[in-house]
């Protein structure tokens, strides 16, 4: 079972230069734009509060950002054939992830006066992504663990496919947080 998990995360998750052209990352990507697309022409036709076209875009162009940051840490290492520091790009996406945080709210609090279910949910599954996202930096950087404990490295790729698949959801159908399916695709925290 363990060696059947190995090879679904090497297959899904590792870059690759015998990699196929369509990969579930560009599939992600894909709906992404989709769904910052189909919220312009709802927000146009004043069809889509303006809460969540301000999520999504926030989350698209957050997305858009940390994968150009991680294709140039890739073609870096490519071209040197050295990891060196580039295992810090973990910090930086945790950290860029809070600023998206942070920039989403002053958003709203200057442009919106509405926090919607939407709002909400980007909130929450960010936070749960910056949070691996540093777990990773810590274990790669200051604890200086690199191959050991690899379960940490397959729940961490899980987290973030999960998070990146349930936020393209929810954003191509913000509707969804209205009905029971809503616990699938954003975690209830009690408050």
């Amino acid at each position: 079972m363990f060696e059947y998990i190995q090879n679904l995360y090497k297959e899904l998750m590792v870059a690759t230069e015998s990699h196929q052209v369509i990969s579930l990352q560009a599939i992600i990507a894909v709906m992404y734009v989709l769904a910052f697309a189909l919220s312009l022409y709802r927000a146009l036709k004043n069809s889509e509060h303006f809460s969540d076209f301000l999520s999504i875009a926030t989350v698209v162009v957050k997305y858009a950002l940390t994968s150009l940051l991680m294709e140039y840490v890739l073609i870096f290492i490519a071209e040197n054939q050295n990891i060196g520091n580039t295992q810090n790009i973990y910090l930086v996406a945790s950290l860029i992830n809070l600023l998206s945080i942070y920039f989403l709210y002053y958003l709203h609090t200057k442009l919106s006066f509405n926090f919607g279910q939407l709002f909400l949910c980007v909130v929450k599954l960010t936070i749960v992504l910056s949070m691996s996202h540093f777990i990773l930096w810590f274990k790669f950087v200051v604890l200086d663990i690199q191959a050991e404990h690899a379960y940490i490295h397959y729940i961490y790729s899980f987290v973030v496919l999960y998070i990146s698949i349930a936020l393209a959801v929810v954003m191509l159908f913000p509707s969804l947080l209205k009905t029971k399916l809503k616990f699938l695709v954003s975690p209830s925290w009690p408050h």
